[in-house]
């Protein structure tokens, strides 16, 4: 019995809080980013790429590696979600992990981290397309009726 949904498990219900959180966190890391403050940045990304490893490593890798049949027919729906989700999220979080290296390599100097500003916005890009297919996974694996 989960959270949102009957159908949902527990901890399919607390991993889609904390997606939630993470983007919460996200949002607050850009607002220190805009406000030029890089150190509280670097941290709180810092936070947020760990939830997301957390939640990698805890939740979502057990959870595909106990499923059965999921990638029986590669143009099932299902299949068409999960496949892009976990190749987002894996790239996110190689692109997450390589820009906060780069971020604590540097902490002092702001424009070494900016010198990667583009792969910064394609890395936040993908987390939100990867956090939108988790949620319509979500969906799909728990339908409400």
């Amino acid at each position: 019995m989960g959270l949102f949904n009957a159908y949902a498990t527990f901890l399919a219900d607390v991993n889609l809080l904390l997606q939630m959180a993470i983007l919460l966190i996200l949002i607050v890391s850009l607002r220190f980013k805009f406000r030029h403050n890089y150190m509280k940045h670097g941290i709180i990304m810092g936070v947020a790429v760990a939830l997301h490893t957390i939640s990698i490593f805890v939740v979502m890798v057990p959870s595909l590696m106990v499923s059965t049949g999921l990638f029986v027919n590669l143009l099932d729906r299902l299949a068409l979600v999960i496949l892009p989700h976990a190749v987002l999220g894996s790239l996110v979080e190689i692109l997450g992990i390589c820009l906060l290296s780069i971020w604590i390599l540097n902490r002092r100097d702001p424009k070494a981290c900016l010198k990667n500003r583009t792969t910064m916005r394609a890395t936040i890009t993908l987390w939100v397309v990867e956090l939108i297919l988790g949620i319509y996974l979500y969906i799909l694996l728990y339908p409400s009726g």
